[in-house]
């Protein structure tokens, strides 16, 4: 398994623009993202496979209401 970010480009107030995701590889990731949000649902989305091999913060997100 692998750790990948899906981002949406097209995201305003309240709604999820990022999600990680531990999945098998690129496609399987985008489906488990688009499956497990509603705001992932439809529209661009980009795929990035995360390096694990050296310690790092992945994703630190705040969009506030």
């Amino acid at each position: 398994m692998k750790i990948f970010k899906v981002s949406r480009a097209d995201s305003s107030w309240c709604e999820d623009f990022e999600i990680i995701v531990v999945a098998i590889d690129k496609k399987h990731a985008e489906r488990k993202a688009r499956w497990s949000s509603e705001d992932f649902k439809k529209g661009k989305v980009t795929t990035e496979e995360i390096d694990i091999s050296e310690e790092k913060v992945i994703a630190t997100r705040n969009r506030g209401a």
